[in-house]
């Protein structure tokens, strides 16, 4: 098939057809998905972390349809009931006693909110973020992110030379070095308006950050007067086994949380949305004018996370992502496999690392070769810079799915 997209993508030659049912019990998703020629394949990608019910719940499905019926897009000046219902339900789910919350359409768009309202908010100019960081493609949220291949020739950001069409005054320091970022506010005192990071760095191959560190950046924001945000694009709307992977690195202290935090991927089921949540008062500076979206909080896109999210609650669907790590580290045990050096994982978020040869070169790959590997063998992963495979399966998956990643894992190691 010719593809007439742009050519940003590094695509697998395959086309997938539609859900697989067969062996799906009443009332629940798919987590198995069909090509043309009728292959049949564990979806262990689900959009990148988009499918936590899996493909085609009933349920969601009811409730899009529904909605679909009834009112599909509203301009933003206008209240509905789908777009307020959704803001009350993640109100409850943050850790601060009021919340105010944008709706937008893609993470990086929720990414670019936060920075808005960090910089309304404090007055400052300056920003600080991670190596290895991701937090979206366009403009802003492209500063923040560390991948130079990325950023070319679009950004540059502090202590960077060389032509680009922006500059922006985004500091970078090293992960989990509290001493470095210590070290940024002293330079830029009085200037910083927000830490942006990732408690799980997911793009980077599933890293998550120790209780110190986020605690110790937590201090340091209080300190000198700036914001934290946390990107939860990834790792938030329950993949970790609570919803936020803030509480479950950190636990529910509202006075160690986040000033901001953004959400998106898993948040609606499947269907494009996503939500920048503020304590509420900090909201207050966001005014007329000053953001907006032509279909951010569109009530269909808002009835499908409400589905989504009641969905949760139905099912005890966090209790079942939060299983899937130790279940995976039980079958590795059982089974092991000498050439994975690491598996990183909380909940239903889990990186596999598989290490490089004794004689390689230090750019080597080691997992370059496998998403195609093991799609031949029936499982659908991504890999992460190289030398990680990133399982994000459906919430609801268990010990026979992630058999069959591992099983399969080891196959394509062997050939």
């Amino acid at each position: 098939m010719q593809d007439l997209r742009w050519p940003t993508y590094a695509t697998r030659n395959l086309v997938l057809d539609g859900a697989v049912f067969d062996d799906v019990a009443p009332g629940h998703g798919s987590m198995r998905v069909r090509d043309q020629a009728g292959n049949v394949y564990l979806d262990a990608v689900g959009g990148i972390g988009c499918l936590p019910l899996g493909h085609g719940h009933p349920r969601w499905i009811a409730a899009v349809e529904a909605q679909m019926r009834k009112l599909v897009a509203a301009a933003g000046t206008f209240w509905t009931e789908p777009q307020q219902a959704l803001a009350s339900a993640l109100g409850k789910r943050m850790p601060w006693a009021q919340t105010r919350t944008f709706i937008g359409n893609t993470g990086t768009e929720v990414t670019e909110a936060s920075l808005k309202l960090a910089l309304r908010a404090t007055g400052r100019d300056v920003v600080i973020v991670f190596e290895r960081a991701f937090h979206g493609r366009t403009l802003g949220a492209l500063g923040l992110t560390a991948n130079k291949a990325y950023r070319q020739p679009y950004v540059n950001c502090l202590d960077e030379e060389g032509p680009s069409f922006a500059r922006m005054n985004v500091a970078r320091a090293p992960w989990a070095d509290l001493d470095a970022v210590r070290a940024l506010f002293d330079r830029y005192r009085g200037r910083v308006a927000m830490i942006a990071v990732e408690p799980i760095q997911g793009e980077a191959g599933i890293f998550p950050a120790s209780r110190e560190f986020l605690v110790g950046l937590r201090e340091l924001c209080t300190e000198h007067g700036a914001l934290l945000g946390a990107d939860e694009i990834q790792s938030g709307s329950g993949r970790t086994g609570k919803f936020l992977a803030w509480s479950t690195l950190v636990g529910d202290d509202a006075a160690l949380a986040p000033d901001i935090i953004w959400l998106a991927k898993a948040i609606g089921g499947g269907f494009p949305i996503a939500a920048c949540c503020a304590r509420a008062e900090l909201a207050t500076h966001m005014v007329k004018g000053s953001h907006g979206s032509t279909f951010g909080g569109n009530p269909l896109a808002c009835a499908a996370a409400v589905a989504t999210l009641e969905v949760f609650d139905e099912e005890n669907l966090l209790a079942a992502a939060a299983a899937q790590a130790p279940a995976l580290q039980a079958i590795a045990k059982e089974d092991p496999e000498p050439r994975v050096k690491e598996i990183r994982a909380m909940g239903a978020m889990i990186g596999i690392e598989i290490a490089a040869a004794a004689d390689a070169e230090p750019a080597a790959q080691p997992a370059a070769h496998l998403a195609d590997a093991m799609q031949a063998n029936g499982v659908l992963v991504t890999i992460c810079n190289g030398h990680t495979v990133r399982v994000l399966l459906p919430y609801g998956a268990g010990a026979t799915e992630l058999r069959q990643v591992w099983t399969t894992l080891r196959r394509a190691l062997a050939a």
